[in-house]
Formats: structure tokens, C-alpha cells, sequence
């Protein structure tokens, strides 16, 4: 994926024209583009079963069909203020799932099964309630993340997708001076755990 969100190179059928249903969808892209919780609130509930039976396709586990569809998503609040056909968000979210799906199935091609007793069958057999509070947490995180300012938002963005990062790169992808990011970060996480609806996923929030 370019700089450049061209969703239209991506939609190569485009669906029949419904003109009201295109403006509606192109208000919601503009008003989650400027951090509207509850527009975001409502292109997840417009796309997220489509996107999660894009994902069951592939004969993933649940983990990872949700892991699939959040990717998606992180990758829309990254990219969204450059979206060009806000119209279209629906095909390049089902692009986006598509592909993730495919990098966690060479991901599992390359692991190797053992024999070994000592490590049980534990990871074969997911406790369906720990991935369902997974799935709940990281949708409330990512809701969360909607409501930061842009720069904080970018940030968090940033640490999210790799943890390791230093300031160094992240003040050259930025633009941000490497003084700043350690108290941005501070002030962004401050409000994650302010949020309200992760109160319930911050035990400690001294």
C-alpha cells in the first residue's frame, strides 16, 4: 500500500451506483476522518460482519480472523484523511482483510508442528471467552485511538504497529522532534486511560 489510498484502482467490479447510500457512506468516511466516535462506531458495524466473513474464507482460526479484520481497521485509521473515493472504503477494507488473511496463512505454512508432549495441546484449543475479551478489547482500544488528537493518534499508531520502534524513525516518519515523543506519548496514553469504555481493561490506572 502506496502513501496514497487509491481505492479505485482497487475496486475492480464496482457495484451498481445507490446514489443516497454512496452519500451517506462518503459523510461517515469524512466525519471519522476528523476523529467522529461515532461514525467510526458506525462503519464498524456496516462492515465488520462482511469483513469478518471475508476472513472466515480463508479457514483461519477465530484469533486469527479477528486479528485479520482489527489489521484492517488499524489500517483505515492510519490512512484515512487520505482516502480518495470515500465511497468505495467497503472494497478496499475487504482488500485489506484479503491480504492480512494471506500474510497470516504463509505465516502458519512456515511454522512446524511437534510431537513434543511438554507442550500440550493448549494452542490448538483457544478458550473461546479469552478471545472474545481479545476482540472486545482491541475494538474498544481502537475506538479509543479515534478520539485521540491527530499527531497523538499517529503516534499511538505508530507504536502499535511496532513496539520496538525508536524515536529516531518514528521522528523522521513524523516529522516530530525527538524531544516531543516521549511526553506525546505520555499525554496519549494518559487518555487512553481515561477512556471510558477501557476502564475495564486498565486494572492499575495510577
Amino acid at each position: 500500500m502506496g502513501t496514497t489510498l487509491d481505492i479505485q484502482a482497487d475496486a475492480r467490479r464496482p457495484a451498481p451506483a445507490q446514489p443516497d447510500r454512496d452519500l451517506e457512506l462518503v459523510e461517515l468516511v469524512r466525519r471519522a476522518s476528523v476523529g467522529d466516535r461515532l461514525a467510526w462506531e458506525q462503519l464498524y458495524s456496516r462492515f465488520t460482519p462482511m469483513l469478518r466473513a471475508v476472513a472466515g474464507s480463508h479457514r483461519l482460526s477465530p484469533s486469527d480472523v479477528e486479528d485479520a479484520v482489527q489489521t484492517a481497521w488499524l489500517r483505515l485509521l492510519d490512512n484515512i484523511d487520505r482516502v480518495r473515493e470515500p465511497a468505495a472504503v467497503g472494497g478496499w477494507l475487504t482488500m485489506t482483510t484479503r491480504r492480512e488473511c494471506l500474510r497470516l496463512l504463509r505465516g502458519t505454512a512456515r511454522e512446524r508442528p511437534s510431537d513434543d508432549p511438554a507442550l500440550g495441546d493448549s494452542a490448538a484449543s483457544p478458550d473461546p471467552e479469552r478471545i472474545l475479551l481479545a476482540a472486545e478489547r482491541r475494538a474498544a482500544l481502537r475506538r479509543a485511538l479515534a478520539m485521540l488528537p491527530e499527531r497523538q493518534r499517529e503516534l499511538m499508531a505508530l507504536f502499535a504497529a511496532d513496539p520496538s520502534m525508536d524515536y529516531c524513525t518514528v521522528g523522521a516518519r513524523l516529522a516530530m522532534p525527538v524531544g516531543s515523543i516521549g511526553p506525546t506519548r505520555a499525554r496519549s496514553l494518559a487518555r487512553l486511560r481515561d477512556h471510558p469504555e477501557l476502564h475495564d481493561f486498565c486494572p492499575s490506572r495510577g
